[in-house]
C-alpha cells in the first residue's frame, strides 16, 4: 500500500517536473519564457480584454470579428492584478496542477484498480499533449481541465448526498459541460454524450444529468454552431489527417506514436467486455478515430488514451511471465518509449520559437513602424510578432477565422515569389501590407531556397523597401508609401 503510494505521488511530481521543465529551459537560455505560439494570441487579446473590455474585432487584424474564448477570459481575470506574460505562464500551469488533482480524485471516486490507477496515471503525465498543453496559454489547457474535472464531478459518491449538495453537484456538471461545448463542435458533442453515457454505465447515476446534456445541446446551437459555420475553409492552415495527432511525425502538442499503440492494446483487450458497455465502447472508438482528424478532440483523445494505455500497462504488469526479467524489461521499455515522445516534445518547445532574437525585432518594429502598420510574415509567427510589437499582422495562426484567408495566402505567395518590383508593390498597397517580417526559417527552405531568390532580391530596392531592423536571424523591412499619396 505505501509502495503504492508513494508512485501515486512520484508520478503526480513527475507531471509538475514535466510541465516546468520547457520553461525552465528557456529561461536558463535567456529566451522568451513562453514557448509555442498560439499562447500569444490568446495573451494578447486577454489583455486587451483585462484594459479595454471585450473588443468587437481583432486590433491585430481589425476585418476580423472577435468570438469570445473562456481561455482568453481567464487569463483576462489574472491579467487584472498579474502582467499579463506572468499571468500566461501561470494560469496553464495552474490548470495543470488542477487537472491531475481532478484525474486523482476522478480515478479513486470510479475506483480503478491499482494498476490500473497507476498506469493511466503514468499514461497522461507521460504525454507530450501532456506537456504542450500546460505549458502554453490556449483552449487545449482549459479542455482537458474541465474534462478531467467533469469524469470526477461523475463519479458515484461513496456517501448518499444531501438534497443541497446534489442540486450543487447537478449545477456544477451542467457549468461543466456547457463551458466545455463552447470549445468546438467536437467537444460540444463529448459534452453532450459524456454525462449520457456515464448514467448508461452506472445506472445508480441520476437521470437529472440528461439536464447537463440538454444545456451542453443549447451552448452547442445558439454558440458554437454558428461561430463554426462562420469559419473560413483555410486549405494552407488545414491540418493533416492522422499525422496531426501523432506528435513523432507533426512535432504538433498531440499524442505519442507509443501512447496510440499502447492505447490500441488496451482497446483490443477491453474488447470482449462490449456487449456489457456497448455504448461505451462504441463512443471510445469514435473519440479516438475523431481525434485523427479534429484536433479539437485530442483533449478528449488524450484521457481514454490514457486509460487505454494504463489498462495495457496493468495487464503487462499482472501476466504471469515465465521469466520475470523479460517482464520487467518489457514494461521498462513501453515506459522508457512514453517517456522518450514526451522529454522530445518538451525540448522541441524549450529550443523551439519564439527567439530572443526574434522578440528583440518585434520590440524594434513597435519604435520603427507606424501604429497602424499591417506585417507580413509566416502565419506561425504572427501572433508573437504583434504581441510584442502591437502592431497588426496579414497572416497569423487564426485561419479558420481570418476573412478571405485563402486569398490573403495567395497574396503572401505572390508577395514573397514576386520577380519584378512592379509586380510587388502594387500588391503590397493594394493589401495594406506596410512591413515584410523575415525570418532565418523562411530564408532555409519554408519560403526560400536560394539567397537573393525573388523577394530577397527585391529588397535592395530602396524607393520600395526601408531596413528597419537587422539581426543575424530577423530582419525588418519597411514598405514605402506610394509616391504623391497614390
Amino acid at each position: 500500500m505505501k509502495h503504492a503510494l508513494l508512485l501515486k505521488r512520484s508520478i503526480l511530481v513527475l507531471g509538475v517536473i514535466l510541465m516546468l521543465l520547457p520553461v525552465t529551459v528557456r529561461l536558463l537560455n535567456h529566451e522568451p519564457l513562453q514557448p509555442g505560439s498560439a499562447s500569444y494570441g490568446h495573451a494578447r487579446i486577454a489583455d486587451i480584454i483585462a484594459r479595454q473590455g471585450i473588443p468587437s474585432t481583432d486590433p491585430a487584424m481589425p476585418e476580423r470579428l472577435y468570438v469570445p474564448q473562456a481561455i482568453d477570459l481567464v487569463l483576462a481575470f489574472f491579467m487584472l492584478f498579474l502582467p499579463r506574460t506572468l499571468a500566461a505562464l501561470l494560469v496553464p500551469f495552474l490548470l495543470g496542477i488542477a487537472t491531475l488533482a481532478c484525474l486523482n480524485k476522478a480515478i479513486e471516486q470510479w475506483k480503478l484498480p491499482q494498476n490500473l490507477a497507476l498506469g493511466t496515471r503514468l499514461a497522461f503525465v507521460l504525454s507530450p499533449f501532456f506537456v504542450g498543453t500546460f505549458t502554453q496559454a490556449a483552449p487545449a489547457a482549459l479542455g482537458v481541465f474541465l474534462l478531467t474535472l467533469l469524469f470526477a464531478l461523475l463519479a458515484p459518491p461513496r456517501d448518499q448526498l444531501s438534497p443541497a449538495r446534489s442540486v450543487l453537484r447537478l449545477l456544477a456538471i451542467t457549468a461543466t459541460t456547457a463551458v466545455f461545448a463552447t470549445l468546438g463542435v467536437g467537444p460540444a458533442i463529448v459534452a453532450i454524450a459524456v454525462p449520457l453515457l456515464a448514467r448508461v454505465f452506472r445506472k445508480q447515476l441520476p437521470a437529472a444529468l440528461a439536464l447537463s446534456s440538454v444545456a451542453a445541446f443549447i451552448v452547442l446551437i445558439a454558440f458554437t454552431l454558428p461561430s463554426f459555420l462562420q469559419t473560413e475553409q483555410a486549405d494552407f492552415a488545414k491540418p493533416m489527417p492522422v499525422v496531426h495527432a501523432i506528435s513523432d511525425f507533426s512535432g504538433a502538442d498531440s499524442l505519442s506514436l507509443f501512447a496510440w499503440l499502447l492505447g490500441g492494446i488496451g482497446l483490443v483487450m477491453l474488447w470482449r467486455h462490449k456487449r456489457r458497455h456497448y455504448a461505451v465502447m462504441i463512443a471510445t472508438v469514435l473519440v479516438l478515430a475523431g481525434a485523427l482528424v479534429v484536433p479539437s478532440l485530442l483533449s478528449a483523445a488524450h484521457i481514454v488514451l490514457a486509460v487505454l494505455a494504463g489498462y495495457a500497462l496493468a495487464f503487462f504488469a499482472a501476466m504471469h511471465w515465465e521469466f520475470e526479467d523479460i517482464k520487467t524489461l518489457t514494461l521498462l521499455v513501453l515506459v522508457c518509449g512514453l517517456l522518450f515522445s514526451t522529454l522530445a516534445h518538451a525540448m522541441a518547445l524549450a529550443h523551439g520559437p519564439p527567439s530572443q532574437e526574434f522578440k528583440s525585432a518585434a520590440l524594434a518594429a513597435q519604435k520603427t513602424l507606424p501604429e497602424n502598420a499591417t506585417a507580413l510574415t509566416l502565419p506561425e509567427d504572427g501572433f508573437a510578432f504583434a504581441y510584442w510589437s502591437g502592431r497588426g499582422v496579414y497572416l497569423d495562426g487564426w485561419a479558420a477565422q481570418t476573412p478571405n484567408a485563402n486569398e490573403r495566402w495567395d497574396v503572401a505567395q505572390a508577395v514573397w515569389h514576386a520577380q519584378d518590383i512592379e509586380r510587388a508593390r502594387p500588391l503590397l498597397l493594394k493589401n495594406g501590407i506596410g512591413a515584410l517580417v523575415i525570418t532565418q526559417d523562411m530564408r532555409d527552405g519554408k519560403v526560400w531556397d536560394l539567397p537573393g531568390q525573388d523577394l530577397l532580391f527585391l529588397l535592395r530596392n530602396n524607393e520600395t523597401f526601408k531596413n528597419a531592423h537587422r539581426s543575424s536571424s530577423v530582419d525588418i523591412w519597411a514598405v514605402n508609401p506610394a509616391p504623391n499619396g497614390q
